[in-house]
C-alpha cells in the first residue's frame, strides 16, 4: 500500500513537471506568435536609400549648408527615387538645386574630387563598393556623408516565388547578411551568402558559404557578370537566382538579417562561444584567441566581418561566419534559449525578413522546444582565383572579383547531394 502511495506521488509529481514543461513550451510559442506579427515577412516594398556626400574638407555639415551647391548624380540610378530626392532637396533648400548628370558612379566621384560639383548623390548600396576600385581608395576617408533619404518603392517583388506549403523533411534556406544598420528593407549589398541545407530526418545541416566577391551572373544581368554581393542591390531574389544558377539547385526559403539585428539577437542570447582558427585583433573591439572565445554581439559581428587579418582573406571570413552560425545554433539548442527567450524574441522583431510562412516557423520552434534536437553541422566554402574584372552594376572601372574554381563547385554539389539523400 505504501509502495503504491509513493508510486502515485512520483507519477503525480512527474505529471506536474511534464505539464509545466508543456505550458512553458506553449508560453514560448505564444511569445513567438506575437513576435511574428512584428517581423517583416516579405510584404513591405524594398527601400532605396540615397545619400548626399561632400569632400571631407568641405565645411557643409547639413543639407541646409549646401544652398547654392551644384549636385552631381549618376544617370544609372533609379529615376523615380532620384526625382523624389530632388523634390525633397528643393523643399529643404527653398530652391531647385543645380544638378549635373554623370554616366556612372566613378565619373560622378571624379567630378566631386575635381570640384566640378560641390556635392554628389550616391545610392547607399554603392558607396562602399567605389573604394574597392583601384585608384578610388581615397574615398574611404576623402568623402563625407551629410544626410540620407529613404524612398520606398511602389511595388514589392519580394516573396513572389512560391514556397513549400508544409516544411519538407529536407529543405534549403538562403541566409543573407546585408551590410547595413537599421532598416531591414533597405536595398543593400549582401556580405554574407550562406546556403543552409537542412535534413530533419537525419538531424544534419550543411552550411555552404560563397564568397561575396564571387563572379556570377543573375536574372537582371542578361548574361553579364557581377560580384555576388552586388546581386543584393537588386533584391533578395537576385541573390537567390545567382546561387541557384551557380549550384544548379532550388532554394525553398530565405532569411535576411542586417547588422543591427545580428548584434541585438546575440546579446539577447547572452553572448555566444565561437571557435577561431587563428589569433587576430580587430582594433577598438578585442583580441581573438585561437580556440573558443566568449563573444558579445558587437564582438561576434567584428569576428564575422574581419578579412584583412588573414592571408586567405574573404575565404576565412566565410569560415568565421559559419562558426558564428554554429555557435548560435548551439546556444539556441541549449536550455539558455528558454532563459533568454523573451529577450531574443524582442531582438528578432523587426530585425529580419523571411519568406517562410508563420505556421512553418512555429512548427520548427515546436520541434526544437519539444524534441530538443541536437544538430550535426558541417560546413564548406567554395574558392576561386582573384582577379579584376568589369561588373554589370558598376561599369567604368574593373573591380576585385573571385573567379569560381569549378573543382570546388563540383565538391559543393557532391556535398549537397549527400545531405539531401
Amino acid at each position: 500500500m505504501k509502495k503504491k502511495r509513493i508510486l502515485s506521488i512520483v507519477i503525480t509529481v512527474f505529471a506536474v513537471i511534464l505539464i509545466a514543461l508543456l505550458l512553458t513550451g506553449f508560453y514560448y510559442i505564444s511569445v513567438m506568435k506575437r513576435t511574428l506579427k512584428e517581423v517583416t515577412t516579405a510584404e513591405e516594398a524594398p527601400k532605396t536609400i540615397l545619400s548626399v556626400y561632400v569632400l571631407q574638407k568641405d565645411s557643409a555639415q547639413s543639407i541646409e549648408d549646401t544652398i547654392g551647391y551644384s549636385y552631381g548624380i549618376s544617370s544609372s540610378y533609379d529615376s523615380e527615387a532620384a526625382d523624389r530626392l530632388l523634390f525633397t532637396l528643393e523643399d529643404l533648400l527653398k530652391e531647385r538645386p543645380n544638378v549635373i548628370e554623370f554616366e556612372n558612379v566613378f565619373s560622378l566621384t571624379d567630378a566631386l574630387n575635381d570640384q566640378k560639383v560641390n556635392a554628389i548623390i550616391l545610392e547607399e548600396a554603392y558607396a562602399e563598393s567605389i573604394a574597392e576600385a583601384k585608384g578610388y581608395e581615397w574615398t574611404i576617408e576623402g568623402i563625407r556623408k551629410i544626410d540620407s533619404f529613404s524612398f520606398q518603392e511602389e511595388e514589392s517583388v519580394s516573396g513572389s516565388e512560391s514556397v513549400p506549403q508544409e516544411i519538407p523533411e529536407i529543405f534549403t534556406v538562403y541566409i543573407s547578411g546585408i551590410d547595413t544598420y537599421g532598416d531591414i528593407n533597405a536595398r543593400s549589398r549582401s556580405d554574407v551568402n550562406i546556403l543552409a541545407f537542412i535534413n530533419t530526418r537525419s538531424d544534419k545541416i550543411l552550411m555552404l558559404s560563397t564568397p561575396r566577391d564571387y563572379y556570377v551572373d543573375f536574372d537582371v544581368t542578361q548574361g553579364a557578370k557581377d560580384k555576388l554581393t552586388h546581386a543584393g542591390i537588386y533584391g533578395i531574389e537576385s541573390s537567390m537566382d545567382a546561387l541557384k544558377r551557380l549550384y544548379d539547385i532550388e532554394i525553398d526559403y530565405y532569411l535576411k538579417m542586417n547588422f543591427s539585428g545580428f548584434v541585438n539577437i546575440i546579446d539577447a542570447l547572452g553572448g555566444i562561444e565561437v571557435y577561431s582558427e587563428y589569433d587576430f585583433s580587430v582594433p577598438n573591439i578585442r583580441d581573438y584567441q585561437k580556440g573558443y572565445n566568449e563573444l558579445t554581439g558587437i564582438e561576434a559581428l567584428a569576428f564575422a566581418r574581419e578579412r584583412y587579418s588573414f592571408a586567405i582573406g574573404d575565404y576565412q571570413r566565410g569560415k568565421n561566419q559559419m562558426e558564428v552560425i554554429k555557435a548560435v545554433l548551439k546556444k539556441c539548442s541549449s536550455p539558455a534559449i528558454l532563459k533568454n527567450y523573451p529577450a531574443v524574441m524582442n531582438a528578432i522583431a523587426g530585425s529580419f525578413d523571411t519568406n517562410m510562412p508563420e505556421n512553418q516557423i512555429l512548427s520548427l520552434i515546436k520541434m526544437q522546444i519539444f524534441d530538443r534536437k541536437s544538430w550535426d553541422v558541417s560546413s564548406f566554402t567554395v574558392d576561386g582565383t582573384s582577379s579584376y574584372q568589369p561588373t554589370f552594376s558598376m561599369p567604368g572601372q574593373n573591380l576585385y572579383v573571385i573567379l569560381p574554381n569549378e573543382e570546388s563547385i563540383v565538391q559543393a554539389k557532391e556535398q549537397i547531394k549527400e545531405i539531401s539523400s
